[in-house]
């Protein structure tokens, strides 16, 4: 072998094994967009697990979590279909505590099967929803200010239904057991969270519907410029949302036990934005994602069970979920920003 086959050998030796830096430092970026909830979230769970050793890192523990975010999640999971069409429904909380009061009643003053209440909670969320898809859609109303609106009037309505009251007794045993059932050791709510998940993603990810949402959200004006029906597949994205906020209000009455009208406010929707808006930083950064979601709704609610445990006051869950909101938001608009170089998340 000659001097110059060696010298060439070489440079291309080199050539492919260097890697210009700004590649490298695109490489990470990536990297700690994917995993870095991931990792946050592990780093949270040693951390609660060291400080304390006795309560937390316990099976019991782990079903609590589990328990509790199940409705907590489905409700984030309502929030996706609108916002991947670029549009918002605050009116989720709201929806969900609707749904959960229309079902507690079917079966404590009509004396329904439970069966018969459960449809009805649902049918009571896609009603709902398809009011704010009528308003946004065909009306032209804002879809922040609309579900506003839609969630005020939906309070005051359950107030003067149920008085403040809680609608407790009457209630099927058979539906309150979800609470406590598990399946392969694992709480029943939680495996119907996870159906739930895994049905939002396929048809976000594998239908035609979720595509067209998808390039509403992305560029509206070329979704409508490439023959794509605007106001019916928007009107469905808030049925869709109605539909999952009026089967957490079923679950919500499985966790609880009764259908409480102090459900549904503000405070009950923060962990849900939060884990929207968290969910889009990772994963599938820049995108509305079920996995995404739902790490984060665990991520929230594991740092809330931790804080409890260390004997944190009331007040402190509130501070931090708004604080995850603001945060979440923050990160997912930056992360898109130095991506793409467009400034919000939605419209």
């Amino acid at each position: 072998m000659t001097s110059a086959d060696v010298s060439e050998r070489t440079q291309i030796a080199e050539g492919a094994s260097s890697v210009p830096p700004a590649n490298r430092h695109r490489a990470a970026l990536e990297v700690a967009e994917r995993l870095g909830l991931p990792l946050l979230f592990l780093a949270l769970i040693v951390v609660f697990s060291i400080l304390r050793p006795e309560t937390f890192p316990t099976l019991a523990n782990a079903r609590t979590i589990a328990t509790s975010q199940a409705v907590m999640a489905v409700s984030a999971l309502a929030l996706l279909f609108p916002l991947l069409a670029g549009r918002f429904d605050i009116s989720v909380g709201a929806n969900v505590g609707t749904a959960s009061i229309a079902t507690a009643a079917a079966m404590s003053n009509h004396h329904l099967p439970v069966a018969i209440a459960a449809g009805i909670g649902v049918l009571c969320g896609c009603l709902i929803g398809l009011v704010n898809g009528i308003l946004v859609a065909y009306f032209g109303i804002d879809s922040i200010i609309c579900t506003i609106g839609v969630a005020t009037v939906l309070g005051g309505v359950v107030f003067a239904y149920t008085d403040g009251i809680p609608v407790s007794a009457g209630i099927s045993p058979t539906l309150t057991n979800l609470s406590i059932q598990r399946v392969v050791g694992i709480p029943a709510l939680f495996v119907i969270m996870v159906v739930l998940a895994l049905t939002v993603w396929a048809v976000m990810a594998r239908f035609t519907f979720g595509r067209q949402l998808a390039a509403i959200g992305s560029n509206e004006v070329a979704a409508r410029l490439t023959g794509l029906p605007i106001r019916r597949l928007v009107l469905l994205s808030f049925v869709c949302s109605g539909l999952l906020s009026g089967g957490a209000g079923v679950m919500l009455v499985a966790a609880q036990g009764n259908g409480n009208p102090q459900v549904g406010g503000i405070a009950f929707l923060l962990p849900a934005l939060a884990a929207v808006f968290l969910g889009a930083t990772t994963i599938f950064p820049g995108r509305y994602n079920v996995p995404g979601t739902v790490i984060a709704i665990l991520f929230v609610g594991t740092a809330v069970s931790g804080l409890t445990l260390m004997g944190a006051q009331t007040w402190i869950t509130d501070v931090f979920n708004g604080t995850a909101v603001i945060v979440a938001v923050g990160a997912a608009a930056a992360f898109r920003r130095r991506r793409t170089g467009q400034q919000a998340l939605g419209h």
